[in-house]
C-alpha cells in the first residue's frame, strides 16, 4: 500500500506540474498574438520617402570613456603637440544635434548664408564652424576673431588649414565633440558649401530615436574606389601612402552623421595608433579606422537632393535631409526659402 500511495503521489505531481507548464505556454502565446493584433507592427523610422535605418541600440546615458585615452590626449592631435587657439563653449546637457561645419578662414560669406538659413533653426541644436590657421596671419587671422567675438561660432585649432591636414581638422571635429559637447545625441559633420534640410532632419532623428543611436555612421557611402595615381590630381597618392588597389567602403566628407560612440571608436583609434596616418580624412577616418573597428556604413543615398531638383522642391517632394555638394551661398538661401514656405507649420515650431 504505501509504494503503490507513493507512485499515485508522484504521478499526481508530474500531471501537476505539466499542467502548470501548459498554463504558462498558453497565457504567454495567446497574450503575444494580443499584444500583437492590438499595437500592430512598429512603423519605419525614416521620413516619408526615406527608408528606415537600423541601428544596434539606444541609450539616453551614454557617456565618453575617457579612461580609454591616454592623459595627454586634449593637447594632442594624431602625434602633433595641439590647441584650440579659438574655443567656443556653447554646448549643455540639453544638446540634441551637433552640428560642426569644416570651413576655410577665407569662406566667410559661405558660413554667413548658413547662420541665415539653416543654421539659424530653432531647437536643441548647436552650429559651429571649424578650421585650421591661415598661412597667411596677420589680417586674416584678426578678420577671423571679429567674426569669432560677433558670433561666437567659430572653432579653430593650431595646425595649417591645407588640404594636407584635411585630417587633423576631422580629428579635431571629433575631439570637440568628445570634450567640450558630450551629451549631444548625434553629431552632424559636413561642409560650408552644404544644404541640411533642418526642419527635416531633427524630425528624422527624433523618429530615430529622441535619446540616441549606437552604431551609426550615416553617410552617402562610397565603395569599390580606386586610389588616384595621376600626378595631374591634388587628390594623389604615393604608394608608400596607400599601397592598395582600393578604398575600403568610406564616407565622402562633405556630410557625416556619427553616433557618439561611434565617433568616439574612430577618435580612439586614430589617437591611439597616430602612425597609420593618412591625409585623404574621409578614406582615412570612415573608410580605414571603420573597417579597424568593424563599424558598418549605413547608405544615406536617397536622402540627398539632386541638382536637378533644386528648383523644383515643393511640399509633395520635400523628403529630403541634404542638399547635393558644392552649393553657393546664394543656392543655398534660395533652397531654403522654399523649404520654409513648403514644411508644415508644426515642424516649424
Amino acid at each position: 500500500m504505501k509504494i503503490r500511495t507513493a507512485q499515485c503521489n508522484g504521478t499526481m505531481k508530474k500531471r501537476r506540474t505539466l499542467w502548470q507548464l501548459l498554463t504558462i505556454f498558453s497565457v504567454t502565446f495567446f497574450g503575444l498574438i494580443f499584444f500583437y493584433f492590438t499595437t500592430g507592427p512598429l512603423p519605419p523610422t525614416g521620413p516619408t520617402g526615406l527608408p528606415p535605418y537600423v541601428t544596434q541600440s539606444a541609450s539616453a546615458n551614454f557617456s565618453y570613456p575617457m579612461n580609454l585615452l591616454m592623459a595627454n590626449d586634449y593637447n594632442l592631435l594624431l602625434n602633433y603637440t595641439f590647441n584650440f587657439s579659438l574655443l567656443n563653449l556653447g554646448c549643455d546637457n540639453d544638446t540634441f544635434l551637433l552640428v560642426l561645419v569644416h570651413s576655410a578662414l577665407s569662406n566667410y560669406k559661405k558660413r554667413a548664408a548658413i547662420r541665415k538659413t539653416w543654421g539659424n533653426y530653432t531647437g536643441n541644436i548647436k552650429v559651429y564652424f571649424l578650421m585650421g590657421l591661415s598661412e597667411k596671419s596677420g589680417e586674416v587671422q584678426q578678420d577671423l576673431y571679429e567674426e569669432y567675438l560677433k558670433y561666437q561660432d567659430i572653432i579653430q585649432g593650431t595646425f595649417l588649414d591645407t588640404y594636407r591636414n584635411l585630417t587633423l581638422k576631422h580629428i579635431m571635429t571629433l575631439k570637440y565633440a568628445i570634450y567640450h559637447c558630450p551629451r549631444a545625441k548625434y553629431i552632424l559633420k559636413t561642409d560650408d558649401d552644404v544644404f541640411v534640410n533642418m526642419p527635416l532632419m531633427l524630425n528624422f532623428l527624433y523618429n530615430l530615436s529622441p535619446l540616441e543611436v549606437g552604431g551609426l555612421l550615416f553617410c552617402n557611402v562610397k565603395k569599390d574606389v580606386e586610389a588616384i595615381r595621376s600626378y595631374r590630381s591634388k587628390w594623389r597618392v604615393s604608394f608608400n601612402e596607400y599601397p592598395f588597389r582600393n578604398y575600403p567602403n568610406y564616407c565622402p566628407g562633405w556630410v557625416i552623421l556619427y553616433s557618439p560612440d561611434v565617433a568616439f571608436k574612430l577618435y580612439k583609434s586614430a589617437q591611439i595608433d597616430p602612425g597609420s596616418f593618412f591625409w585623404i580624412d574621409d578614406v582615412y577616418v570612415t573608410g580605414i579606422l571603420a573597417e579597424r573597428n568593424n563599424i558598418t556604413h549605413t547608405d544615406n543615398g536617397n536622402s540627398i537632393l539632386s541638382r536637378e531638383l533644386i528648383n523644383n522642391v515643393s511640399s509633395t517632394k520635400n523628403d529630403f535631409l541634404f542638399g547635393p555638394p558644392n552649393m553657393d551661398p546664394e543656392e543655398i538661401e534660395h533652397l531654403w526659402l522654399k523649404v520654409v514656405h513648403n514644411v508644415p507649420n508644426r515642424m516649424m515650431d
